[in-house]
């Protein structure tokens, strides 16, 4: 067993090149352990125009880890090499640049994302092997479209505040350079995400709420709708791959 602990600069790298090898080679002496979540995805924010990688790992506590692609390259590593490296780190979580399709195109943006199974390796603070693995896809749901408010609307506080949108059916055309909704409707949201805050409020209001696939709609507490105040907020719908594409909106409420 190898203790991370005394491990110093570059000799962890070397460290983990080695432990790697011996999981890549299938040294069956090797000691593993399993991520307890692995999961990859695609965001689409419909609004801006533009999509990004998102990457999370959790596990036992780990001084390095890895992500490699279908293909077989590193899409991304990750080390503690701080003080805290004798703790380990248990959550990771990263997005990448999120470039608009006037910037990169879509289908270029996706060629930095192949679909296909991502494999997760690297070495716990205990010298064990852990890995993991999750499989990405290029089907991104469409933008919820917005019913109430729409944009810059102005909304009776006095009034109940519901929130609602169109059920996502169809998935973005991943040929189009701008990232345009296609025909095909073969596509399954598992959740929504409504994610609502007021603008410039001290402190900080937000709320956040998850609803079932089959929901269109969420009615806001009145005690979170103020006279004379400015909100944004998002819907995001979720495929069942993780794939999540955003809209967002804004409003007012009279005094």
């Amino acid at each position: 067993m190898i203790s991370l602990c005394k491990v110093r600069g570059n000799v962890f790298v070397i460290v983990l090149a080695l432990a790697l090898g011996l999981l890549l080679t299938g040294d069956l002496n090797a000691r593993e352990a399993e991520l307890e979540d692995a999961e990859i995805r695609i965001e689409t924010n419909s609004s801006d125009g533009d999509s990004g990688l998102q990457i999370f790992a959790d596990g036992e506590p780990w001084q390095g880890l890895r992500v490699k692609g279908p293909d077989g390259r590193i899409v991304y590593v990750a080390r503690n090499r701080g003080i805290l490296r004798s703790l380990g780190s248990t959550e990771f979580f990263t997005e990448s640049n999120e470039p608009n399709y006037q910037d990169i195109s879509l289908p270029t943006i996706l060629g930095f994302m192949p679909e296909g199974e991502y494999k997760f390796e690297g070495l716990t603070i205990n010298g064990f092997i852990i890995t993991g693995e999750a499989e990405l896809t290029h089907d991104l749901p469409c933008g919820p479209e917005l019913i109430f408010p729409m944009e810059d609307d102005v909304v009776d506080p006095e009034d109940p505040l519901i929130i609602s949108w169109m059920p996502v059916t169809i998935k973005i055309d991943t040929d189009s350079p701008d990232g345009e909704c296609g025909d095909e409707t073969d596509i399954e949201i598992i959740r929504y995400e409504l994610i609502l805050e007021i603008v410039d409020s001290e402190p900080e209001q937000k709320l956040t709420v998850i609803v079932p696939g089959d929901a269109s709609e969420y009615m806001v507490s009145p005690d979170f709708v103020l006279p004379g105040a400015e909100y944004q907020f998002e819907v995001i719908a979720r495929e069942e791959s993780g794939n999540q594409t955003i809209t967002e909106g804004g409003f007012f409420t009279s005094n």
